[in-house]
């Protein structure tokens, strides 16, 4: 059984959300991302902070991760972008087989 997850990062810039987005779609990286308003708190040089972003979510394989985490580090806008993956246990197998069938 094929391997997919969730891999997520965030952006207080829509341009770079959208290049992200573009980007890993073109090269079969990804099969789907969304782009999601939201309002982050946060930890930053001893303060709490707050900040419009832009949630990114990329449903791709397990294996292209690295290549994934590398592409976004190559455009990202932060110094210390968050990028994780979140493994997908099980899901709609025909949406799983889509994933497969759209990435690389």
């Amino acid at each position: 059984m094929q391997d997919y997850a969730l891999i997520l990062t965030t952006t207080n810039d829509l341009q770079i959300a959208e290049k992200i987005a573009s980007l890993l779609l073109e090269l079969d990286l990804a099969a789907c991302i969304q782009i999601d308003d939201v309002k982050s708190y946060f930890k930053w040089a001893n303060k709490v902070a707050l900040e419009k972003e832009y949630r990114i979510v990329i449903k791709a394989k397990s294996s292209n991760y690295k290549k994934i985490e590398n592409k976004i580090l190559e455009v990202h806008n932060y110094e210390l972008p968050q990028i994780i993956k979140i493994n997908i246990d099980c899901g709609l197998q025909k949406y799983l087989e889509w994933i497969n069938q759209n990435c690389k």
